[in-house]
């Protein structure tokens, strides 16, 4: 069991770490080429991402259960339809936190005590992060986040270095990134197909399925 954890969970924690160092490569570079003011709008804006990526990875980790426990009881129609809620799921706090941060950008960095000078630029970094969060064989997930993070670091050095958008032009890297990381995730998973059949008649959301995976998470 110990070998089996290990192989399973230090991919896991490398991707954990990697999330977090979204927040760092955004500081570094926009530390390199922007004033002092973006720099704490990056620092405070990726604070409250942090935050957003956690709730979202604990309900990840509610829906990884439920699809161990089926795919350790062999109920392949088990595991289709813990996907499939998990879909409709992850739609429904997608959209909920995205109208979180659209609406309440503002007074979530006001609760920050974010700094006067550095407030329209944290506004910004938090408006266009809360715009996209999410996605979690445990190696596979590990590729898909470094190759965010890659994309995310040469996005920063475009964005902020060259075209001088600060905080704005972060966000919108890291955005991209995991929009690009989550696509390729999306087509992997296509191509590959799992071992079972799962079929569109699967994605719909079961309310006994959805509370295991939030109180799990």
């Amino acid at each position: 069991v110990p070998k089996v954890l290990l192989q399973f969970a230090v991919p896991f924690l490398i991707a954990n770490v990697l999330q977090a160092l979204y927040g760092g490569a955004d500081l570094f570079v926009v530390g390199q080429y922007d004033d002092s003011a973006s720099v704490a709008a990056v620092a405070i804006g990726s604070q409250v991402m942090q935050t957003i990526t956690g709730i979202i990875l604990g309900i990840t980790t509610g829906t990884t259960v439920l699809i161990a426990i089926a795919t350790g009881a062999k109920d392949n129609r088990k595991v289709a339809f813990t996907i499939g809620s998990s879909v409709w799921l992850f739609s429904i706090t997608g959209v909920v936190l995205t109208l979180v941060m659209v609406l309440f950008h503002s007074r979530i960095a006001e609760l920050m005590h974010t700094p006067v000078e550095a407030m329209v630029d944290t506004k910004n970094y938090i408006l266009v992060c809360g715009i996209l969060r999410g996605l979690g064989d445990s190696k596979t997930p590990l590729y898909f986040v470094g190759l965010a993070c890659v994309i995310n670091i040469v996005l920063d050095f475009i964005l902020v270095g060259y075209f001088h958008w600060g905080a704005t032009g972060a966000a919108i890297a890291t955005v991209t990134a995991q929009g690009v990381s989550f696509g390729i995730a999306l087509w992997f998973l296509y191509r590959h197909g799992f071992h079972f059949d799962f079929s569109r008649k699967d994605i719909r959301l079961n309310r006994n399925l959805s509370k295991k995976i939030l109180v799990l998470g």
